[in-house]
């Protein structure tokens, strides 16, 4: 009810904006380029609500955490058994309800805490926009973008709401609204897509829609959100739930009838019927409910996030952390990652010495043309200086030309890029030349003049502009670390491929020596080349995002940096998005993770908090799961046996809360990089056999003893009580390997927790006096549990490792 109020909210909201747009459509202002909306226009706008506020939601609201935390299949099943033992004053059995709201309440407020760091965060994550305001320059939040206001769009920008340009040309890129990936060239008077980015040239444009009017707003931003990572972890929750309700349905409704038939034909003399069979078909429906175990999940990844945000990186996807974490293959591009980003200029060589061009002039209006912001532009125009010609005619940058042109008033036309890009067949003295330079780091730019068109032939080169990269002194280090962690580099770059190489080469890149360049090669032909290279140069956008799916289609897990429009393919192609923050805005918006401080030096301690979330999980999981599968297995046992289910809910408490409960929540806290190895669901089945088999068997083993002796029911529950509580701490003792201070400390305190409730109040969980006899076979069942605990588990182990050798 309460989803179709806000829908219908939405709507009436988006009527309302487009009614208030529509009036102001009659009186539409036409604003100068150069000066813009003024104060008073821009107040009367924002009076009026024509401001750039979308009601549409991407992210989760604090009530529709509650919502998913609360109403989960197995809380609602808890929240039924509560209800059943209530109705029946079986109070003393809803001490499950502590631990289970217990688990809901943490789940809630850790995932509440994390939306709040992520919000605040993603205020800092650029959501700004450049806009003129009576005559003057401003960046201003986009949710103060009003109607009519003039944007200033510039190279690698994201356009913040549907416009028209101005004055002015640009290429725009609108593959995350369109899925098509080649620059579209727009002129004054065209339409601009809101969520579209700048891919090279500039322009100022007019906002024609704003809110939920805009184009991208209509889609719900669905073109604008990432692709979600296919996370195994996600996916193996969801098969155990599958899995452990088609097991539970079945058994509970046998049990149910099989209690009460029962009890029919031997009825409880202190207890009624109804008390009987509620109790005990309670005691197994409870049993079988991993309960917490994917609230603890949600809580690991709530925690990762807030630690991350401490460490300056921003996750826009919760189950990202889990991708990274297991990446094998990481595709960096050279710049902003083994780079600090900025160049800068080393030396002009000059072609020709009878040359009669001013390079200095030339190069000088080139850049000025364009109000490039990216490293190259800036390191142009701090070595050559301001603009003293004016361009008649432009061609901007792009990732696919890889060069830019400019036709000067009374002068030539000039081209300004990639040599093999700049000209057709350069002779091979130049091309010797540039490789040589290249050999040395320096990325090499061609300056030559061209025809008015700007085509590559019968170019004339004029000079050569050497550009240097500055290393990052942090890069070998964390390269190195990558490297001890079996994690492969591949370096993805739109520059020289030899320049790449000596940029790996410093920075410790294995295989630096086994560089391409990219340049003209078919689909097929980077398909080829994706793993015999290490190094791959003037690759163009689509090439990034071929070479990151080929990866992906050979099992790999592969993340992917980026900072520039050029990215965007590759980025949303990739297992796992990472973006710096120093870069675009495109990037930003289609990443997954951002590193707010640009530091690429903070990537290992990301990955090793995604390692501890994943290893931890698992080991948390095997300790749940062990209660679930030897639920199931005596549920099954007692059925063929024609007996009835001998625990009730009280008699779990102990297990649940202090060999489960605490202490998975505490191991999922604790420090762990190992390197993931396997599949979720088949090392957690490593871990849960054993123990769960070992519950099983100690339990068949006081069903035999009470055949035996001849032992009452409530003696057979309270001793197979202890087994069960026995056992479940030799697991937890295997889990906790190896032990820290705070490990053993955590051990000894549930274990001491536990045992004084035993001795204490054994009443309260249903317990009752056990002869000297009886306690001597519970301690025998217990010795002998722990040998063959460990027996099983290494069963498990060798199969484990016979079959990934098999594989």
């Amino acid at each position: 009810m309460s989803k179709n109020k806000e829908k219908l909210k939405s709507k009436n909201t988006t009527k309302k904006q487009k009614t208030k747009t529509e009036k102001v459509n009659i009186q539409r202002y036409n604003p100068n380029p150069e000066v813009g909306l003024t104060a008073e226009q821009v107040a009367k706008r924002t009076e009026s609500n024509l401001v750039n506020v979308s009601t549409v939601k991407t992210g989760k609201s604090v009530g529709k955490i509650f919502l998913t935390n609360i109403c989960t299949f197995f809380n609602l099943t808890c929240l039924l058994v509560a209800a059943a033992l209530i109705s029946v004053g079986a109070y003393s059995d809803l001490l499950f309800m502590i631990i289970v709201t217990l688990n809901t309440t943490i789940g809630i407020v850790q995932e509440i805490r994390a939306k709040k760091t992520m919000d605040k965060l993603s205020l800092t994550n650029s959501n700004f926009s450049k806009v003129i305001r009576d005559g003057e320059e401003e960046e201003i939040y986009k949710t103060e973008i009003v109607l009519d206001d003039v944007l200033c769009l510039n190279p690698g920008m994201q356009i913040a709401c549907d416009s028209i340009v101005l004055e002015g040309h640009v290429e725009v890129n609108e593959s995350l609204l369109t899925g098509e990936s080649v620059p579209v060239k727009k002129y004054k008077g065209d339409g601009l897509l809101g969520g579209s980015f700048i891919s090279s040239g500039t322009c100022k444009a007019k906002v024609n829609k704003i809110g939920n009017d805009n184009y991208i707003s209509q889609l719900s931003e669905k073109a604008k959100q990432f692709k979600k990572s296919k996370s195994e972890l996600l996916t193996s929750l969801r098969s155990l739930i599958k899995i452990i309700t088609v097991f539970m349905v079945p058994i509970a409704i046998i049990m149910l009838y099989n209690n009460y038939t029962y009890y029919t034909e031997n009825p409880a003399l202190e207890y009624s019927l109804h008390y009987m069979v509620i109790t005990k078909t309670s005691g197994c429906i409870i049993a079988m409910i991993p309960a917490g175990m994917f609230l603890l999940t949600s809580v690991a990844l709530a925690v990762s996030v807030m630690r991350l945000a401490k460490k300056h990186t921003l996750v826009q996807e919760l189950y990202c952390i889990e991708m990274l974490a297991r990446t094998n293959v990481l595709c960096l591009d050279k710049t902003g990652t083994l780079t600090n980003g900025s160049m800068s200029v080393k030396d002009v060589v000059l072609l020709s010495k009878s040359t009669d061009k001013d390079v200095e002039k030339i190069v000088a209006s080139m850049v000025g043309a364009f109000h490039d912001a990216n490293h190259t532009a800036l390191a142009l125009k701090a070595y050559f200086g301001k603009p003293s010609m004016h361009a008649e005619k432009s061609l901007p940058f792009s990732s696919e030309r890889k060069f830019m042109g400019c036709k000067f008033k009374g002068s030539s036309a000039y081209k300004l890029g990639a040599y093999e890009y700049v000209m057709d067949n350069p002779s091979k003295e130049l091309a010797k030349l540039v490789e040589e330079y290249a050999q040395h780091g320096y990325r090499v730019l061609l300056l030559a003049e061209s025809d008015n068109n700007f085509s590559n032939k019968n170019c004339k080169p004029i000079a050569l502009i050497l550009l240097e990269d500055n290393i990052r002194k942090d890069a070998p280090k964390t390269i190195a670390w990558f490297k001890q962690n079996e994690v492969d580099i591949k370096i993805i770059s739109g520059d020289n491929p030899v320049t790449v190489s000596e940029v790996a080469r410093r920075v410790g890149v294995e295989n630096y020596d086994k560089y391409i360049s990219l340049q003209g090669l078919s689909s097929a032909e980077v398909v080829e080349a994706a793993n015999k290279y290490s190094i791959f140069g003037r690759v163009s956008p689509e090439q990034k995002a071929i070479l990151v799916k080929t990866l992906k289609s050979q099992g790999k897990t592969v993340a992917m940096t980026g900072d520039g429009v050029n990215d965007i393919l590759a980025l949303k192609e990739a297992d796992c998005s990472i973006a710096i923050a120093a870069g675009s805005d495109a990037a930003r918006s289609v990443s997954q993770l951002v590193l707010l401080d640009s530091n690429f030096s903070s990537m290992p301690s990301v990955v090793a908090e995604g390692r501890r979330v994943v290893n931890n999980i698992q080991k948390s999981s095997s300790l749940f799961l062990m209660k679930t599968i030897f639920a199931i297995c005596i549920s099954i046992f007692v059925l063929c046996m024609n007996k009835t289910y001998p625990f009730s809910p009280i008699q779990f408490v102990l297990l649940e809360m202090f060999v489960i409960g605490l202490p998975s929540f505490f191991l999922a806290l604790q420090p762990n990089t190992n390197r993931i190895k396997g599949k979720f669901l088949s090392n957690v089945a490593r871990n849960t056999l054993p123990a769960g088999l070992c519950l099983v068997g100690s339990t068949i083993a006081m069903y035999v003893y009470q055949i035996i002796t001849g032992i009452s029911t409530e003696v057979l529950v309270t001793m197979a009580s202890l087994a069960i509580i026995v056992v479940g701490f030799m697991s937890l003792f295997k889990m906790c390997k190896p032990f820290n201070w705070f490990k053993s400390f955590m051990y000894v305190a549930c274990l001491a927790i536990c045992v004084a409730f035993i001795l204490l109040v054994p009443t309260l969980f249903k317990y009752v006096a056990i002869s000297y006899t009886d306690k001597l076979f519970l301690i025998i069942v217990c010795q002998f549990a722990y040998p063959v605990y460990l027996l099983v588990n290494k069963i498990f182990d060798w199969s484990s490792r016979l079959t990934n050798t098999d594989e």
